[in-house]
């Protein structure tokens, strides 16, 4: 949490960032499509209504099935006429498909085309180059606000006999699903398993794995405990413990109120699916900063940028100045970033090499820096022969994570296995 609010202030856009720069050195991000698809018979055989949107459908209960992938391929051209007009809306549906009774579907089937007319200030939100459909559509929507198109027709509606019923709707053999409907139509709950608030919420702890146990209780402490009201945490905490009681517990003691009566409820199973340890993990794409300045060993560093680049890790040189920096055999290295342009926190691993400057003692003091942030965000940390004297970490610290070339003949290798992990939460 430590890490995440660091990154909100240096780097509002660092996700987005991340994203421009796979792209640019031809990393395409892809994502899979996958859908959860219920027989209508099955609707109400689950203990929790499948059209409460605060609701999981668990994958061990409905697995996903994929149907496609999207990958991300390129960058657009420009921000404002790509990004910003852009417009979707779930309204516009294949002929066929239809709105299942979701509540707050339904309310958005029309709310996301009104809310674009008001963003976008016309109703010819299709005119707009990036909104046009791939093979052109005639309509007889005409007029408004922004409308480029010169209309010389004189009919804009169906059944004339003034142009013989032309333009007409081309989508004709479709045909909408014959849903058999039976019921009240009330103001109320769907069902009374909306009223059910606290079974996913414990399937979800029990989920999780113990660092994301705690760091749950960290984030829960840190927003609760900056309310004022003793009365508004003690009501927090006992509505937490339907949750989990030692979670609960633990919040209590962390903001400063008494320990929750009751107990959570009555649910031990989980979903591996939503555990992250079930993440597969790769070095590919992970960003390391290669903290030096110049008086390097050219071979040692050659090899080690080398092995990083092959599994697909984006390389970072960051030193006190821009320019170059430049071994002992005269290897040069371009600068990408100095200490003042970017933060610790913006990069996944540290390559720890160090060097010589001709302000020594800020360029050692700057490399402690970066090291220790990255060591007390549970990061990996690569260090050089040349870098053992800025790893400034306290007396009996554990070292999991921290890869020496000192003491390793397969440095290189290790280094990247360890950024392919990522995190090493051990060190807690």
């Amino acid at each position: 949490m430590d890490e995440a609010n660091v990154l909100g202030g240096v780097d509002p856009d660092f996700h987005r960032h991340d994203m421009i720069e796979a792209i640019e050195a031809g990393a395409f991000p892809q994502y899979e499509l996958g859908v959860q698809l219920i027989p209508e018979e099955d609707e109400f055989t689950y203990d929790f209504d499948i059209l409460d949107d605060t609701k999981y459908w668990p994958e061990e209960l409905v697995p996903v099935q994929t149907v496609g992938t999207m990958t991300l391929n390129r960058l657009v051209d420009n921000a404002f006429a790509e990004e910003e007009q852009s417009s979707f809306d779930p309204a516009t549906l294949v002929p066929g498909i239809a709105f299942s009774h979701d509540p707050v579907l339904q309310g958005r089937s029309f709310a996301y085309r009104d809310t674009d007319y008001h963003r976008l200030g016309t109703a010819n939100i299709n005119n707009i180059p990036i909104n046009r459909p791939i093979v052109e559509t005639n309509n007889n929507q005409r007029d408004g606000y922004v409308r480029h198109q010169i209309d010389t027709d004189l009919v804009t509606y169906h059944k004339n006999s003034l142009a013989d019923n032309t333009p007409s709707d081309g989508a004709t053999e479709a045909q909408d699903y014959p849903e058999q409907v039976e019921g009240t139509v009330t103001r109320d709950h769907p069902s009374e398993k909306f009223d059910d608030h606290f079974s996913q919420a414990r399937l979800y702890w029990n989920s999780m794995s113990a660092v994301d146990q705690q760091d749950i209780i960290t984030s829960f402490s840190f927003h609760l405990g900056k309310v004022k009201s003793p009365s508004v945490r003690q009501q927090a905490v006992n509505m937490f413990v339907n949750v989990d009681k030692a979670m609960a517990t633990e919040i209590a003691r962390n903001v400063g109120v008494n320990p929750p009566n009751g107990n959570h409820v009555d649910v031990d199973d989980s979903s591996p699916a939503l555990n992250l340890d079930n993440t597969p993990h790769s070095a590919a794409t992970q960003t390391t900063g290669v903290l030096i300045a110049d008086q390097f060993h050219d071979d040692e560093v050659r090899q080690t940028i080398e092995t990083l680049k092959q599994h697909g890790v984006f390389v970072k040189v960051i030193s006190d100045t821009l320019g170059s920096v430049t071994g002992t055999g005269g290897m040069e290295l371009p600068v990408d970033a100095t200490f003042v342009t970017t933060h610790p926190a913006l990069f996944d691993s540290y390559y720890v090499v160090g060097g010589t400057s001709q302000n020594q003692k800020m360029f050692e003091e700057h490399v402690k820096e970066f090291t220790r942030m990255a060591y007390k965000f549970f990061k990996p940390i690569g260090v050089a022969t040349t870098g053992m004297r800025y790893l400034d970490l306290v007396e009996g610290a554990s070292l999991s994570g921290v890869i020496m070339a000192e003491s390793d003949q397969n440095f290189a290798r290790n280094f990247v296995d360890a950024i392919a992990q990522q995190r090493f939460w051990d060190r807690r």
